[in-house]
């Protein structure tokens, strides 16, 4: 441990697939690494709004060793000793894991705020000052976690839900947590209490998440702390994994739950229909160049920045990357079970590094 003040530091979660998003997510270069929205990577973003907060020299980045060198390209102010590498996705308790203990290794017990790489944020001064609520929360309940929660603006049962008894304020107490809940439970929710989208921006005290998971899970725990005192920028994690949600061991130890509701513009940009609600807002019916004549209902991501012209088509999504042009039919595009069939074919044929 080099650093015990109370100053913030962060960690932003970046080894995902994105697979629901394919083929802009591609396996050697997922959709945090491109710019899916904005004209700039959507990791860019995420270390842009947090440099509003917390010092780059504080910032961490999470992500697979594979994408290394993709993560490097995009850190901007954030050194590049500062990523967490694991060799095979763990899944997210571990990348929660391994960030919670490389912040204690090096920093104490401070208060970190731990954010997902790839959603999109529309309203950055909104989620600044609510980033530095979080942070205040801690230094008032240090032992407690808290969440950002988005206040929703319709049903999506692909997100994680946040139950609260509605009491107001700028922080509420959670009740509960669901994930991908049916509409009839959120109606009945709805009807006792409060819900927010769950955004994965969570505020926590380093030491008290620590002893959390190491309550949890004590064997793999002290794995991942032994893994961090060493050069995890260099080699890869390769233990043992940490099944199921990332607060399930906060939730376990007791933690008393906070979430600081706010407004943000969020979006999780995870599938097709949710990235075509984020362009249909902001007016934009494609990433990228393209010209679209007497075409319909088409969705075009020039990746490469080479102009992509569609003429008389209907229901297709184009996708345009530096080595290679992927033509889908949208509504198949927009199923993530049929997509994943459209990889599964890609994958059994020759040409494995298309996907």
């Amino acid at each position: 441990m080099t650093d015990t003040s109370d100053e913030p530091v962060a960690v932003i979660l970046a080894g995902g697939q994105g697979s629901r998003l394919w083929p802009i997510s591609r396996d050697r270069r997922p959709k945090q690494f491109q710019p899916v929205v904005g004209g700039r990577p959507l990791l860019t973003g995420t270390i842009e709004r947090l440099t509003e907060i917390v010092d780059p020299s504080r910032i961490h980045v999470s992500t697979r060793a594979r994408f290394a060198d993709a993560a490097r390209a995009t850190l901007g102010p954030v050194p590049a000793e500062n990523l967490i590498l694991e060799e095979d996705p763990a899944g997210p308790a571990t990348a929660f894991a391994l960030g919670i203990a490389t912040l204690a290794h090096k920093y104490g017990n401070a208060p970190a705020l731990i954010a997902p790489s790839d959603h999109l944020i529309t309203e950055d001064e909104a989620f600044n000052q609510a980033s530095r609520d979080m942070l205040a929360q801690l230094a008032t309940s240090p032992e407690s976690m808290v969440v950002l929660g988005a206040e929703p603006t319709g049903f999506d049962g692909s997100l994680g839900y946040i139950h609260t008894k509605g009491e107001g304020g700028p922080v509420e107490v959670i009740t509960s947590f669901f994930e991908k809940p049916d509409p009839a439970t959120i109606d009945e929710l709805g009807d006792d209490g409060s819900l927010y989208w769950n955004t994965a921006c969570y505020g926590v005290r380093v030491q008290q998440a620590c002893d959390a998971y190491r309550a949890a899970m004590p064997i793999v725990f002290d794995a991942i702390q032994r893994f961090t005192a060493d050069r995890p920028d260099v080699s890869g994690y390769r233990g043992a994994a940490i099944g199921g949600h990332e607060l399930y061991p906060l939730l376990a130890a007791g933690m008393e739950c906070l979430v600081v509701p706010r407004h943000l513009g969020w979006s999780d940009i995870g599938t097709w229909k949710r990235l075509e609600q984020v362009l249909a807002e902001d007016d934009q019916g494609a990433i990228g160049p393209a010209l679209q004549l007497e075409s319909d209902d088409v969705l075009v991501a020039s990746m490469d920045g080479r102009p992509v012209v569609t003429l008389g088509a209907t229901g297709l999504v184009v996708v345009a990357h530096e080595d290679a042009v992927y033509v889908l039919d949208k509504k198949k595009a927009l199923d993530p079970g049929t997509l994943a069939h459209l990889r599964s074919l890609l994958a059994a044929s020759t040409r494995e590094d298309l996907l």
